[in-house]
């Protein structure tokens, strides 16, 4: 199969071939072919439509915004949050059998916080506990590697957003996270046996950029199924007004899901069928005195794909892909443990802490209200 680009279709166009004749000279399929003809017609649409620069100086507080990154490193090593020591440690272990914990879940996600942002391994993290203890008085001995990681697993995974409760607009999506990272280069240069991943599964709240549910599967999981259970848990932090969604939540359960909840849907439509045919089945559901807004949608969608996205600023949905980048560049884009018991808690640690981070810089943009930094950290955690 011959490797055609996009200025190789375009120039067969102009010597005058049509689709077929072009797809039996590259032994290509005549969709292949009108894909590429699609990009070449969206290229030219676009060609004198210059993006205007933006002025980061008018748009961000750099002030606030240096004073927010700097919070950061005050939150990380923040010896304070120890001094209800004893009443944690006996709230924990009430109730609880075998041997009790010497040390309260405040204690471990501190250490556990620098290991996620740092990048450290256990071994590394009690070496630093070791020195770190002599600060905390209420420590007389470090804990070791094996303890922190079956910590780990015990901590209850939920959710801390910093934002007020009150209506939203959410963006949802999902992506992978490797649970491995050796072994790249041998992988790309002599090809191999792919390495699983999971799959991490967000919504976020589109004006605070705060993460209001994850969700974290195997690979398998489709993002159709996770759509309810991302709807339900998000409206604990304020009703929902739209949601946006790529192609991969278009079902007609979903488009259901999100009308019973007196939600705006602004999912990408599958194309599964041609703009004909969609009106056909319409006009067919239409005369037996029913409606589909899927197929609703569907059809303006194929009618005028940009003018779609336009109307309905579709383009915020990107919300949730900076959140992604986000993670990934603080975090990396895999994760140290190997079981789903203990990468479900990892994740919430890190998700947590972007969402803090994230607050600390709220106030940083100039169009929105102040918000100076503070030494509180309000949270909701529903």
């Amino acid at each position: 199969m011959a490797n055609v680009t996009n200025n190789t279709v375009e120039q067969e166009i102009k010597n005058g071939r049509s689709v077929a004749e072009i797809a039996r000279k590259y032994r290509l399929t005549r969709q292949a072919i009108y894909w590429h003809i699609d990009k070449i017609n969206k290229k030219e649409k676009f060609k004198n439509k210059a993006r205007p620069k933006k002025n980061y100086n008018l748009l961000i507080d750099w002030k606030v915004y240096n004073e927010g990154l700097v919070k950061r490193g005050e939150f990380l090593l923040d010896l304070e949050g120890f001094e209800n020591w004893r009443e944690e440690l006996k709230r924990s272990n009430q109730g609880k059998q075998g041997r009790p914990y010497q040390y309260p879940d405040s204690f471990i996600l501190f250490f556990l916080r620098m290991k996620s942002v740092f990048k450290i391994d256990y071994r590394t993290l009690e070496g630093i506990s070791r020195k770190m203890i002599t600060f905390i008085p209420q420590v007389r001995k470090a804990p070791d590697y094996t303890t922190f990681c079956i910590r780990l697993s015990q901590l209850e995974s939920r959710m801390e957003v910093y934002q007020e409760a009150g209506s939203q607009d959410i963006a949802g999506d999902s992506s992978g996270l490797k649970t491995s990272n050796r072994g790249e280069y041998r992988l790309s240069k002599y090809r191999g046996q792919r390495r699983k991943f999971v799959k991490l599964h967000l919504a976020v709240n589109i004006k605070t950029k705060q993460v209001v549910w994850y969700k974290v599967t195997k690979e398998q999981r489709s993002d159709t199924q996770q759509l309810p259970s991302m709807i339900g848990h998000s409206s604990q932090y304020g009703k929902i007004d739209k949601g946006y969604f790529d192609a991969g939540y278009d079902s007609k359960n979903n488009y259901q899901v999100l009308k019973e909840k007196g939600i705006v849907p602004v999912i990408r439509p599958k194309h599964t069928t041609n703009l004909e045919h969609a009106r056909e089945m319409i006009q067919e559901l239409e005369k037996n005195g029913k409606d589909d807004v899927r197929l609703q949608v569907l059809e303006e969608f194929l009618l005028d794909e940009e003018k779609w996205k336009e109307k309905y600023a579709y383009g915020k949905r990107w919300a949730v892909e900076d959140r992604y980048s986000v993670f990934k560049r603080l975090f990396s884009e895999h994760v140290w443990s190997k079981k789903m018991k203990n990468i479900k808690p990892e994740v919430s640690i890190k998700l947590n802490l972007m969402n803090l981070f994230t607050h600390f810089l709220m106030g940083s943009k100039k169009e929105a209200a102040t918000q100076i930094v503070t030494e509180s950290y309000p949270v909701n955690t529903a």
